[in-house]
């Protein structure tokens, strides 16, 4: 009977020590206020439902970036971010970042009221988009694809904090 209190009393504060021990190294996965500081910010005060903003990722990158922010009409916020070259954007050939034809007007779809169309979608708009991708280079506002081998937007962390959203990148 002792040989199993001692046995176990042993384990529990070798599980403790090895969790206590361990606990540095959890914490330490939390970026740096360096890396907080250096996210990409965007104000959002002026956004309103039914509105987006389409503005550059703000931060270094190995790729030239935009950031589409949608709020969406019951209040959702939703960000992504699309390679873009020369301005415009890198459409998807399956894949983000993998792509031939580069979009000059990107977004949601845009209603008569100036703001974005009730379950509409995001997609390119010009008028040259070759008509067998046409319909495949349509997402929801929550960033899925309308076909099921097209890649959904990419959507990265995000936090928002007063008026500013961060992208957690």
């Amino acid at each position: 009977m002792r040989k199993k209190i001692l046995l176990t009393c042993t384990i529990v504060m070798l599980l403790t020590g090895i969790a206590l021990a361990s606990l540095p190294f959890i914490l330490s996965m939390e970026p740096s206020a360096k890396a907080k500081a250096e996210r990409s910010r965007h104000d959002i005060s002026k956004l309103k439902a039914g509105e987006f903003i389409l503005e550059p990722f703000a931060r270094d990158s190995a790729w030239d970036e935009i950031v589409l922010i949608i709020k969406d009409w019951d209040g959702s916020i939703y960000s992504y971010i699309a390679p873009t070259a020369d301005g415009k954007v890198i459409m998807p050939d399956g894949l983000w970042g993998w792509g031939y034809y580069h979009c000059t007007n990107f977004g949601p779809e845009i209603g008569t009221n100036n703001k974005i169309k009730r379950s509409g979608f995001i997609k390119c708009h010009d008028s040259d988009v070759p008509k067998w991708r046409k319909e495949e280079w349509e997402w929801s506002y929550s960033g899925k694809s309308q076909q099921s081998w097209m890649d959904n937007m990419y959507s990265p962390d995000h936090e928002i904090k007063g008026s500013y959203l961060y992208i957690n990148l």
